[in-house]
This record gives C-alpha cells, structure tokens and sequence, in this order.
C-alpha cells in the first residue's frame, strides 16, 4: 500500500513539473507576483472577485464618481470586482449594465450583457438596456491580449479606450462622468486633450493598488458637456 502510494506521488509530482515547465517566463512571473501580493490576500479577505476592485475604490475616494440612484455601465467587467464595489459603495441602490466577452456570475442590480463591446451587435444591446435616459457613469476596465511588446500593447489599448470613450458620449448624461484603463505609451496626452473638448475636467491617476511597474494608468472625465 505505501508502494503504490508512493509511486502516485511521484507520478503526479512529475505531471506538476511537466505543466510548471510548459508555462512560460511572463506566466510564471506572474503568479509569483500574485503570491506575494497584499492587495490579492486583501480581496480573497474582503470577498471581491479581483484585486481590481480595489482601484475603483481609490477612483471613487478621490474623484466621487459613485452616487445613489445611478445607472452605471461597467465595460470589461469579468470577473465582477467593479460591479462588487458599486453594489457595495451605493448599497445596491443603483443600476449596473455589465459587458465583457467573458461570463460574469450574477450580482444583485446587475444586467450582464456577454459579448464584444466593440462590435455593432453587442453595443446596439447595452445602449437599448440603458434606454433613452441615458447612464450617469461609464466605467472601463477593457484591456487588450497583451503582445509583451510596449507599444504594441500601448496601441491595441488606445484602440479599446477610443471606442469607449465614444460609447461613453452616446450614452451619458449631461454631468455624468467617463473612467478608462489606459496603458501608457505616448499618445495617452493626446487622448486626454479630445476629452476636455466634452468634459469639464480631465484627470490622470494611479491607484496604490496598480503595481508601480504596470504601465497602466487611469483617466478620470468628470462633467460630460454633451
């Protein structure tokens, strides 16, 4: 029995190293990264899905994007970490329209449309769930298959950021403010210039919560001037 026991584990610690050596360099560093961690440990604590929840608190604490009563559409929304923090932040008393080509789990308040946001089909569906009154907030945490090349990565994201943002002024209300994930690379100035042309003010930050070596950042539009 200890034989046979014995020979199991070693069988299975041996799959173990098959799989740890097909995984490449980035992955690898990744979940190393993950480990150690405090912002993961704290949401596996706190119950959030992701540890991206935690940068939507940090948006909110200083730019009080988050009111009660608000309709609030959140683009790339899997796992459900943002839509988790507007549930709790306006204790449910608000409306989430939630998109993302992967499935999201069902929150309280929270009609998930599944698909690409960037497509006519997906974007006609969110617009007529949020209806004629148009949203208070946009928010996105879109981001793009990264290629590990900086200004390849940089270029897909401005790509995800323009539509947003585009979606954004078909669908907010006067007053009602846009927040984007963008990753840097040059043309993110560029970007926050056109978005002072319809909003009242435009911000740039950084959530503690973002690893100091990513290069994502976040802008902020408060004020949509229609």
């Amino acid at each position: 029995m200890t034989e046979k026991k014995s020979t199991k584990k070693a069988k299975l610690k041996g799959t173990h190293t098959k799989f740890e050596k097909k995984m490449s360099h980035a992955q690898k560093q990744y979940l190393v990264r993950q480990s150690k961690d405090p912002y993961t440990a704290k949401a596996q604590q706190m119950g959030y899905r992701s540890r991206a929840a935690f940068k939507l608190l940090e948006l909110n604490e200083k730019f009080n994007l988050l009111k009660p009563n608000q309709t609030i559409v959140d683009l790339g929304a899997a796992p459900g970490g943002w839509c988790q923090v507007v549930g709790e932040i306006l204790n449910n008393n608000c409306r989430i329209i939630a998109c993302d080509l992967l499935e999201v789990d069902p929150l309280p308040n929270v009609t998930f449309i599944q698909g690409d946001f960037t497509t006519d089909e997906i974007w006609d569906e969110v617009r007529a769930v949020a209806g004629e009154g148009g949203v208070d907030v946009v928010l996105s945490d879109m981001a793009p298959n990264t290629a590990g090349s900086g200004n390849i990565d940089h270029l897909r994201s401005m790509g995800l950021v323009e539509i947003a943002a585009d979606s954004a002024t078909h669908l907010l209300k006067l007053g009602g403010h846009f927040a984007c994930k963008i990753f840097q690379g040059g043309e993110e100035k560029k970007f926050a210039d056109s978005l002072k042309e319809r909003f009242e003010k435009v911000h740039f930050a950084k959530p503690k919560s973002s690893r100091a070596e990513s290069r994502e950042i976040f802008i902020v539009a408060l004020g949509f001037k229609g």
